[in-house]
């Protein structure tokens, strides 16, 4: 594809390799020295991003309204989603792979042109609306971080009226975020601070030190309350805990407005036929043996698709709409099936018909 086959968008760059069945909506102005758009990039509408260097790789979304200034280097790994209306500025800013980062982030909110302003999310990260990200400094988060709405992460901290020369301190430090770490709505991490892996901030909370890794902590300023030592599920209990994901899921499908009719059933296992729209589709949860918690196969014509419980979670044969729609509930469910690019769930057909 060349920048002729996108009418009403403006590209300007220097060396560029765009991929197939790359879509970039009117209105969008892109800057680089190299741009780099693999197979089934999205920019959404109204976007304005500049860059050096600037790669979406395969499936990488961006969504509309969305404002990028990133003098060296941006890229988004392959399946990330950065959603509507982001403002970013700073020097590096990378995402990896399968990462959702949602509506209205902001990386930036202060000096963030400096030789330090370098931002990097790790894989697999889940990225609630209104994030604030300073990087006056570095910021570095890891893969597989959960990061809840509202939450602000500061690398400065000063006031010109509280002078150093008076005896006042001023903070100007990176932050770093552990692997698998979980921040809770309106958390707010301060410069210099590391979050351990596997840690959980709660709600509201003040990250003013460095916390360990695997501890809760709440508080102003931020204080480990105890330590998690959660303990894995057995064999039973783990089954258990897939009947009742499925189960909760296919009701789901009935709220949605597809039509599911359970065709049998037996002790641990069902199957259902669903349909929505002139589809058809076999759902069945499989009998479970003494290695295996569940397997849940979606069927549509010749094609099918199995998503396997045990360890590591795994899914195999392509996905359809339902089959995405499974991934979302499961993610939200906290099992995370690895699958290039982002799901999202099959929207409700009392809001569709609103849409149309």
């Amino acid at each position: 594809m060349l920048a002729e086959d996108f009418p009403g968008v403006e590209l300007r760059a220097g060396r560029l390799r765009i991929g197939e069945g790359v879509r970039i909506g009117e209105g969008t102005v892109i800057v680089a020295d190299e741009l780099v758009l693999g197979d089934g990039a999205v920019v959404g509408e109204g976007c304005d991003l500049r860059s050096a260097y600037l790669e979406l790789a395969a499936g990488a979304q961006v969504g509309e309204g969305s404002r990028w200034l990133v003098a060296d280097r941006a890229q988004l790994g392959p399946g990330t989603v950065v959603d509507a209306g982001a403002e970013v500025v700073c020097r590096q800013w990378s995402v990896g792979e399968g990462s959702y980062l949602g509506p209205r982030l902001r990386v930036g909110a202060g000096a963030s042109m400096e030789e330090r302003s370098v931002v990097r999310i790790g894989h697999r990260c889940q990225i609630a609306p209104d994030v604030v990200v300073n990087p006056t400094e570095s910021v570095v988060i890891g893969d597989e971080v959960g990061i809840s709405a509202q939450v602000a992460i500061w690398t400065h901290g000063y006031h010109a009226g509280h002078a150093v020369r008076d005896g006042h301190q001023v903070a100007f430090a990176g932050v770093e975020v552990g692997d698998g770490v979980w921040l809770g709505f309106r958390a707010v991490l301060l410069p210099g601070v590391r979050v351990g892996a596997g840690t959980v901030v709660a709600a509201t909370a003040t990250v003013t030190r460095a916390l360990p890794a695997g501890v809760l902590a709440a508080g102003v300023p931020a204080q480990v309350k105890r330590r998690l030592e959660p303990v894995a599920l057995g064999a039973a209990q783990r089954r258990a805990a897939v009947v009742a994901l499925v189960d909760s899921w296919v009701e789901r499908l009935r709220f949605k407005g597809l039509t599911v009719d359970q065709v049998e059933s037996g002790p641990g296992w069902a199957q259902w036929s669903v349909a929505s729209g002139g589809r058809c589709w076999e759902v069945l949860l499989h009998p479970a043996d003494s290695q295996q918690p569940g397997v849940v196969e979606i069927r549509c014509d010749a094609a099918r698709a199995q998503f396997g419980f045990t360890e590591p979670l795994v899914v195999r044969g392509a996905l359809d709409e339902l089959g995405h729609d499974l991934r979302d509930y499961c993610r939200r469910a906290t099992w995370l099936f690895p699958y290039e690019g982002n799901s999202r769930g099959l929207v409700p057909q009392r809001f569709a018909r609103l849409l149309g």
